[in-house]
């Protein structure tokens, strides 16, 4: 019988039976996870499944975990799992949904904050709206475009001037950590709000990796100035899985191109997409795709080439919406020929760098001209800021050379020493705050006062006040000129001659030299913080950073020996002076006061009655100001604000005890030592005592716990009054 069967029968048979074999529906669309762990899970038995596809894995007790396809092996799938990975487990069952990952879009979400799948994480309920769109899609074709023509205002004088940005533009804003990158993007949606209506710009803002309390103080920021309800903020935290922070500046997009097909304009900030690439490599590491350069997959560069490429101007045919893409990418070092920021470079179409160096030394924002670039240019800026500020680059390019070579010259002939204290004024009037930008034609107007000459007369520090009551004037005085203008879009001979005329008229007004008062540039901060370091040597980046800022605001070419010599106690000039300022001072010790504004208004007042000239709500502002710039909390326990006044040999100091704490920053929300110094700029040395002398009353070990436990306000003069000996003597 063995010998009547063939082995070529049996090969026959089988050949048959695989050719006939069809897996049933329910077979090729469950699967089984083989392997989960770090986000990331392996599954067999999905034979039809698509690349990107959404998937369900069924967790037992009901709950479902989504994830998406990103691998199709031979065998298995790769699957990155969204919102609760961690209870994804060998052996649960995988299911096929035929639906790519898609979002809801539509004017419903505005206002709202949503995670990378469109579920609004803001307690808010479900947006109204049932249209979808997929969030992997090409963009659009050349055919469908058309050149960027209408400009992009950020409100920010520097960018608007300099490197305008254009409705459909992409435009990459570079530099290191803590030199205001988002703060540039913030500004820009605050900025859309002045917008008419029918040319409203749409934002979206994608938080890539970040705290969830950056996420929070965010929309509290933009809710405050009015922006929230035209911006959508998608956020993929740090607390999130990779697969989100992947997913989000892609659902984030897809998002926003439903304005932007509706011939509507729509803005979107990827911040940033450092992190987004490092996302992206854990996944591709997880998922065992081959590392090449800095372990980054292979096909990094398309990662964010298919995502920025959908940032367009739209032709009139298509609707003629637009969609802005501003990218953000850290640096490390200022090193902008790293991997990921060259990638980033090469795809945009012009780069915002910001330098750490220049943000430093009180520039804000704080732009490097020299690098930054926009591509389309002057066809990005209404006629009036091409014609007026078509110099300015060239302008200050000359001044920072000039600059440089000042340091080693002593005698500089007039026509040198004139084009530095242009250059000087024109930095002077880029200056500007954050959350306040601009109307464009307000920015014509101060830049064509700057570069025409008509500032030189002033002192650098007299040009912001300047510029905030020519402002004032204009807007009470000059309203048909500015509506003439804002509907020419252009200055034509007669509008020029009227606005010189303007600009005689507010100077016949103006008198710089009664300015009340006005806030450091942030030195005597600095200056703190150096003296704080006690009797260790100084931090050399920090004594030059001091000498820069303080070189042009109190005209003093150096300080290292003045601050040296205060350390070393070898000034007797003002030995017993602080003594006594402590013993007459102000001390204040209210329970009630547990805010900023409270605190910062009582001593306004105390200061107003000291010194009647100044007013009460001047003070306050400028306060409530210089902390919105720069914290003046040095240590989470203790802070020093100080305001520079008009006048000759005044100083004071008003001390502040809060037991409940004052939130003077995140990193500093319960400061319970305050030191408010005021004073005349001829008292500059004695600034640098002061600061001293508090910063070794405060060095003291026992200082927070004898400054909360003292039981009244004698107590704590005594505790100011023998720590600076105490620390002396240990000295």
């Amino acid at each position: 019988m063995r010998d009547d069967i063939k082995p070529g029968e049996i090969l026959d048979l089988l050949k048959k039976k695989i050719a006939g074999f069809e897996s049933s529906p329910s077979e090729s669309e469950v699967g089984k996870v083989i392997q989960a762990g770090d986000g990331i899970a392996r599954a067999w038995g999905l034979d039809n499944v698509l690349s990107g596809e959404l998937v369900e894995i069924d967790i037992p007790g009901g709950d479902i975990v989504h994830g998406m396809v990103m691998n199709l092996e031979e065998d298995s799938i790769g699957i990155i799992l969204f919102a609760g990975c961690d209870k994804v487990q060998e052996g649960f069952t995988v299911r096929r949904t035929g639906r790519v990952a898609e979002v809801p879009v539509g004017e419903a979400l505005l206002g709202r904050v949503v995670d990378p799948l469109g579920i609004p994480i803001d307690g808010k309920g479900e947006p109204a709206t049932t249209q979808k769109r997929k969030v992997e899609i090409k963009g659009p074709g050349i055919t469908d475009r058309q050149d960027v023509q209408e400009p992009l205002q950020t409100g920010i004088k520097a960018i608007d001037a300099m490197i305008p940005i254009g409705r459909g533009q992409r435009e990459l804003i570079i530099g290191d950590r803590r030199t205001g990158k988002t703060a540039i993007a913030v500004d820009t949606i605050i900025n859309q709000k002045n917008n008419a209506e029918e040319d409203r710009v749409y934002c979206f803002y994608v938080a890539i990796g970040q705290k969830r309390s950056s996420v929070v103080q965010l929309v509290e920021t933009l809710r405050k100035h009015g922006a929230l309800e035209y911006t959508t903020i998608i956020a993929a935290t740090a607390s999130d899985p990779a697969a989100f922070q992947y997913l989000a500046p892609y659902a984030a997009v897809a998002m926003s191109e439903y304005f932007r097909d509706h011939g509507k304009h729509a803005l979107i900030v990827f911040d940033d997409l450092t992190k987004h690439a490092q996302a992206y490599r854990e996944i591709s590491l997880l998922m065992r795709r081959s590392p090449g350069r800095e372990a980054y997959p292979g096909d990094i560069f398309y990662l964010h080439s298919r995502l920025l490429e959908r940032a367009a101007k739209m032709s009139d045919e298509k609707g003629g919406g637009s969609l802005t893409a501003l990218p953000i990418v850290e640096t490390q070092e200022g090193d902008v020929s790293a991997y990921i920021p060259t990638n980033v470079i090469s795809i945009t179409d012009g780069q915002i760098f910001l330098e750490a160096n220049l943000f430093n030394s009180g520039l804000r924002p704080a732009i490097n001209v020299g690098i930054s670039v926009s591509r389309v240019g002057g066809d990005a800026q209404i006629t009036a800021m091409k014609k007026t500020a078509g110099s300015l680059r060239i302008d200050l390019a000359q001044f920072r050379e000039l600059a440089a070579f000042m340091q080693f010259s002593s005698d500089l002939d007039v026509t040198t020493r004139k084009q530095l204290d242009r250059g000087e004024r024109l930095t002077e009037i880029l200056k500007q705050h954050q959350y306040a930008p601009l109307d464009v034609f307000k920015q014509v107007l101060i830049i064509k006062a700057a570069l025409s000459g008509r500032l030189d007369k002033y002192p650098s520090n007299r040009l912001k006040r300047y510029e905030t009551e020519f402002f004032n004037y204009v807007d009470e005085n000059e309203t048909s000129f500015m509506d003439e203008l804002r509907a020419a879009k252009a200055i034509s001979k007669e509008a020029d001659k009227e606005l010189i005329r303007i600009f005689n008229d507010f100077d016949a007004k103006f008198k710089p030299d009664s300015a009340d008062v006005d806030i450091d540039a942030g030195y005597t901060v600095n200056m703190a913080m150096a003296i704080n370091r006690g009797q260790a040597s100084f931090n050399r980046d920090m004594i030059n950073l001091i000498e820069s800022v303080t070189a042009r605001e109190l005209a003093t070419p150096s300080l290292e020996e003045e601050l040296q010599q205060i350390m070393d106690g070898k000034d007797v000039l003002e030995k017993d002076r602080f003594d006594q300022l402590i013993e007459n001072c102000t001390i204040l010790d209210p329970d009630e006061t547990e805010d900023i504004e409270g605190a910062f208004m009582h001593v306004s007042e105390i200061i107003s009655e000291t010194y009647p000239e100044l007013a009460v709500q001047t003070l306050y502002d400028k306060l409530i100001e210089r902390e919105q710039t720069s914290s003046t909390a040095l240590t989470s326990f203790f802070a020093i604000p100080h305001i520079v006044i008009e006048g000759e040999n005044m100083f004071d100091i008003i001390i502040m005890r809060s037991r409940k704490g004052i939130h003077f920053s995140d990193t500093c929300p319960n400061v319970h030592a305050i030191f408010f110094l005021v004073g005349t700029i001829d008292q500059r040395h004695y600034h640098l005592v002061a600061l001293s002398a508090i910063a070794q009353i405060v060095q003291n070990p026992a200082f927070d716990k004898e400054w909360m436990s003292a039981r009244d306000v004698s107590t704590l003069r005594t505790i100011l009054r023998y720590g600076k000996r105490k620390r002396e003597k240990k000295g």
